[in-house]
């Protein structure tokens, strides 16, 4: 009898420290949170690498509750380009999670040299943090193709020296419709000719090729002003458009959700949060 008690004993003991040990392994990721214009995207970070990631179509709010409560966490991060979701923040709490929403006094690991920082973006912040985390001591000109084209330029001293704004694709293809009275609402096409052969096709091609020739000019006008410089292009349509230039840009999709991170490592070493 007492054999059998200790051997129960023994396997009593082994699936607690199994429960112990994969309670521990779930909730010792972080969680990132990027909601965007168009569409928001989360992951689960251990440490530098992303484990899971998933996207969602139109702030799709109540599939990404109820993807967070389907596992645990340790920290995480809430960024938004507009107003923060109630509903998203209180999911988190539920968790009794420490969050940090990305804001104005957010202490960030790089230097921000912007007339007006306070009207910088999040997700601009966000980027620049990533480019300083993939490409350390390099001079980053990151192209962000979302519902906007921004253009942000870090420096190898790890200063954001500033950018610029630019309609994206789907609003250039939109407004051409919706300001005129007769051209159609037409969407991308890798297929295109050079110049248009009928108005479909001048419209694809005028569009997309005006964001090549905006893209190329930047790049050339960056390599006559700083040396050794990286291009980056993240956001929704930076596989399309890197795809289209020949090898100029690195694809970088989860550039704004590593550089999340980072301000979250940041800011859970100095903050102990």
């Amino acid at each position: 009898m007492k054999t059998e008690n200790a051997f129960y004993f023994v396997i009593q003991k082994q699936f607690a420290n199994f429960t112990w040990f994969r309670t521990a392994c779930i909730t010792s990721v972080d969680l990132v949170i990027d909601i965007g214009n168009t569409h928001s995207k989360i992951a689960c970070f251990d440490r530098d690498e992303i484990v899971e990631s998933i996207r969602f179509e139109n702030q799709n709010y109540t599939g990404i509750g109820e993807w967070i409560l389907k596992r645990g966490y340790k920290n995480a991060i809430y960024c938004s380009v507009g107003r923060i979701s109630e509903y998203v923040m209180s999911v988190i709490k539920k968790q009794s999670l420490k969050v940090l929403c990305l804001n104005r006094h957010t202490p960030l690991p790089f230097r921000v040299v912007y007339k007006t920082p306070d009207t910088l973006g999040y997700d601009r912040i966000a980027a620049a943090a990533g480019s300083i985390r993939a490409f350390p001591g390099e001079n980053v000109m990151i192209f962000d193709f979302g519902t906007a084209i921004t253009i942000d330029f870090v420096s190898a001293t790890g200063e954001y020296r500033g950018g610029n704004i630019s309609p994206g694709l789907n609003i250039r293809f939109r407004s051409l419709h919706d300001h005129t009275a007769g051209l159609p609402f037409v969407e991308r096409d890798g297929n295109y000719p050079f110049l248009g052969e009928d108005t479909k096709s001048a419209i694809v091609a005028g569009v997309q090729q005006g964001i090549i020739f905006e893209i190329t000019g930047y790049i050339e006008a960056c390599e006559k002003r700083y040396s050794n410089c990286k291009f980056i292009a993240t956001g929704g349509d930076s596989g399309f458009i890197a795809g289209m230039m020949s090898g100029q840009l690195i694809s970088y999709p989860d550039l704004v959700l590593e550089g999340l991170n980072y301000i979250l490592d940041y800011n859970a070493y100095s903050l102990r949060i």
